[in-house]
């Protein structure tokens, strides 16, 4: 049977063992208000047992790991939630800023300014010949203009500042997979299965801010290594120890926009521009690419359709002189290069970079009796065209409204009101989706703190139970060494 020694390593087996799990329980205690930190447990086995005879003892207990409490599951929804909740969020402030400067109304709205320029041929038929309804008429042809212009410039500053933030985001990106990847590396050596619980709590709060800037799928492989790729699954950002790099280079195709790669070792880059699709960086490229540009689009073909259908009418008419006629009343090019301004307006047409070019003949800015009110030669009093050029307000098929066609257009101030409404639409949306994935977000976050996050009460029970257990192996060694000092004592006689 064990002797008195055995015993001795028992107890003393005890003492440790509880004063181990005593310095856990005090780690978490002084992690309590340590965001991200997962409470840790002390898992506490019996020693091999030792064979007398037949019969077998056991030799005490020992520390046989310290892990962290998470939920590896629950860590990836969090994950995804938050790419998308980040992506929500920032597509609905880049959307915020612009959408009152879209409303038609108003005294600068560009429904008012669209009107006001029609009326103005209204009181130039009233009054032909006078120069001051004249010289109106191009004032408020240059506030159309102007009105245009100013809102495609700010859409294309907002393209210009996503453009930017991608940049700086990529950079980011990389800093964070850099880091994940050291702590993969530190992570598979350490001695024991999650034996590291604070690395991999960093490894956790990376990955969380990494879900921030970009889209990501996560998972741990056998290894415990955390395996990034973007939540389309185009391409890998971290894999073990390595991390892939992201990087921003200009591109003529995207108007000198960055594009985004990623570099996989010895390989060409993999252009993923397109398919990062949440986060702050997704929503920064789907607002330069997709979002914004779709509305300088349709401020270009609403540009068009104007200058176009007034050109054509003002082309049939007459200036004052009665002589003067097929002039354009106003100039401008598209981006496929094409002379002069179209006529009707399809989405098949290429009118990017209309409204830029636009400008009011600078003929009819000089001299504002070469406007074709007439609508006969040498009638300088007819009002015949300009009556005809007001009438184009309110003209059916003048303008694209819906990207199908001039087939299924609406007047000009419908597609006023449609770009108006579709932006103020697609903000309030995105603020719902983004109000939406927060409150799951915050239910997943909920949920990871009551299975991970330190119970001050789960606490105190674990303390007194280590404590009472510390006290107990102390009491058990101070037998043990009485025993032995008795039979030391009464044999040293």
């Amino acid at each position: 049977m064990p002797g008195l020694t055995s015993s001795l390593n028992i107890g003393l087996s005890g003492l440790q063992a509880a004063q181990s799990a005593l310095s856990v329980v005090g780690h978490n205690i002084s992690n309590v208000n340590t965001p991200g930190y997962s409470r840790q447990r002390a898992i506490l086995s019996s020693n091999d047992s030792q064979t007398f005879g037949a019969l077998q003892f056991g030799t005490g207990v020992g520390l046989d790991n310290i892990f962290g409490v998470r939920d590896r599951f629950l860590e990836m929804q969090i994950v995804q939630a938050t790419g998308r909740q980040k992506g929500s969020e920032t597509r609905f402030a880049g959307l915020e800023g612009i959408s009152p400067v879209f409303e038609e109304t108003g005294e600068s709205g560009l429904g008012t300014l669209i009107q006001r320029f029609f009326q103005s041929f209204d009181e130039l038929a009233s009054r032909p010949e006078d120069g001051a309804v004249r010289r109106n008429v191009v004032g408020r042809a240059q506030s159309l203009v102007d009105g245009l212009k100013s809102r495609w410039n700010l859409l294309q500053e907002q393209r210009s500042q996503a453009d930017r933030n991608v940049g700086s985001l990529v950079q980011e990106v990389n800093n964070l997979t850099s880091q994940i990847a050291a702590l993969n590396d530190r992570i598979a050596t350490e001695p024991s299965p999650g034996a590291d619980s604070d690395a991999r709590d960093q490894r956790k709060a990376l990955a969380d801010r990494l879900a921030e800037l970009v889209g990501v799928q996560v998972f741990e492989d056998s290894k415990s290594r955390l395996q990034v790729t973007l939540d389309s699954g185009a391409a890998v950002l971290v894999s073990g120890s390595t991390a892939y790099t992201l990087s921003a280079t200009p591109d003529a195709t995207l108007g000198n926009f960055f594009r985004v790669d990623v570099s996989l070792g010895a390989g060409a880059p993999i252009n993923v521009t397109g398919a990062i699709r949440d986060g702050a960086l997704g929503a920064n490229l789907d607002l330069r690419d997709n979002l914004l540009a779709t509305y300088q689009r349709r401020l270009d073909e609403l540009a068009a359709g104007v200058a176009g259908q007034v050109n054509l009418q003002h082309r049939s008419g007459y200036a004052l002189d009665g002589v003067t006629t097929g002039l354009d009343f106003f100039l401008g090019a598209a981006a496929n290069g094409a002379n002069g301004l179209p006529t009707t307006v399809s989405a098949a047409s290429n009118y990017r970079g209309m409204v830029n070019s636009l400008t009011v003949n600078a003929s009819v800015v000089s001299d504002p009796r070469l406007i074709a009110a007439s609508g006969a030669a040498g009638a300088a009093g007819n009002n015949q065209n300009a009556r005809a050029l007001s009438a184009l307000q309110l003209a059916a098929g003048t303008v694209d409204t819906n990207g199908d066609g001039l087939g299924d257009s609406g007047p000009f101030s419908t597609a006023v009101g449609a770009l108006a409404n579709t932006i103020g639409t697609q903000a309030q949306g995105f603020q719902t989706r983004s109000t939406n994935d927060q409150n799951l977000l915050t239910a997943l976050s909920n949920q990871r703190e009551r299975v991970s996050g330190v119970d001050l009460d789960e606490e105190a029970t674990a303390l007194l139970t280590f404590q009472r257990g510390y006290q107990a192996s102390a009491q058990f060694i101070s037998v043990i060494n009485q025993l032995t000092d008795q039979l030391v004592n009464q044999f040293g006689r």
